[in-house]
């Protein structure tokens, strides 16, 4: 794992995220860490806010995975939703835990793939059990959201000029990321609350969302259409999605008040750093070949 990282990095174009913390260190679970505050609790009737549809794919990481469906089904403010997990040919632990949840959780609905269909085409699988959500979100299960994390989307993305939307966060490889301080659950969900109210209505136009969390609109996703299967097991989709919704004449945009927790790659740092690097290549003559533009690598965002 102390090898790959540098490799991702420099594959992305990003030298500064070799000196970020060791995968080791980020990946490592967040404590509770105390007593999480109430959930705010709507003012108005339940049927007065638009249903939202949530995808995760699932592959391995069972820990990640049960922090993310336990801060999404018990710690989301927006009560109108529903979440839809992939798995894509997870361990028998992973699996077991899924099909309990979904027995015990009505707004969650669990699809198995009998394998590894990759992230685009798992992800399209969910989209496509999501026809009654008026706003669609694509979530990573190494994510950990706080409460008002997806209110916040939806009333963004519910804007005409805007055709997809996502959070900053405290690891992604872009401007995205944000200096982020804290070591537990209930310290990450103040930080989440104190910066977001400090950025309140804060949006700026960003190259690529890279897709560990981002919502759209179901209009736009009609006429956006599914995301590229050409990609296989995982990257350039996000990058390619934001190409198609431009041509549309709609802006992609990082919201500077929603936030979200990403433990980051989790499973890419899995894979051998030769085997990442040719994925990487493979994937970005695709969208060389597609687009008709060489690829530009990522942007950190200035002190």
């Amino acid at each position: 794992m102390k090898r790959i990282f540098p490799a991702i990095a420099r594959c992305l174009g990003l030298g500064a995220l070799a000196t970020s913390p060791a995968p080791a260190d980020r990946l490592r679970l967040l404590p509770v860490g105390g007593q999480l505050a109430p959930v705010p609790q709507p003012a108005c009737s339940h049927a007065s806010f638009s249903k939202a549809g949530v995808v995760i794919v699932s592959y391995f990481g069972l820990e990640y995975l049960r922090q993310c469906l336990d801060s999404v089904l018990h710690r989301t403010a927006w009560p109108n939703f529903r979440v839809v997990v992939v798995d894509n040919d997870s361990d028998s632990a992973t699996q077991h835990y899924l099909r309990q949840a979904g027995a015990n959780e009505p707004r969650l609905q669990v699809v198995f793939n009998k394998k590894n269909l990759g992230f685009a085409a798992a992800n399209n699988i969910g989209l496509r059990l999501l026809d009654d959500c008026a706003t669609l979100v694509l979530l990573n299960n190494d994510t950990i959201v706080p409460p008002d994390w997806l209110g916040r989307l939806v009333r963004h993305a519910a804007q005409p000029e805007l055709g997809l939307v996502g959070p900053v966060t405290n690891w992604t490889g872009n401007e995205a990321r944000i200096a982020a301080d804290y070591d537990s659950i209930t310290d990450m969900e103040r930080f989440a609350r104190d910066y977001t109210a400090a950025h309140t209505g804060r949006i700026f136009d960003i190259a690529v969302l890279a897709m560990f969390c981002v919502a759209v609109r179901r209009d736009v996703y009609q006429r956006a259409g599914e995301l590229d299967e050409r990609y296989g097991a995982g990257m350039f989709e996000d990058v390619d999605y934001a190409e198609t919704i431009r041509a549309l004449g709609l802006r992609v945009v990082c919201c500077e008040d929603v936030f979200v927790h990403h433990y980051g790659m989790a499973s890419f740092s899995k894979l051998d750093p030769e085997e990442y690097r040719r994925l990487f290549e493979r994937n970005r003559a695709s969208y060389e070949q597609k687009w008709g533009r060489a690829w530009q690598s990522h942007q950190t965002r200035r002190p």
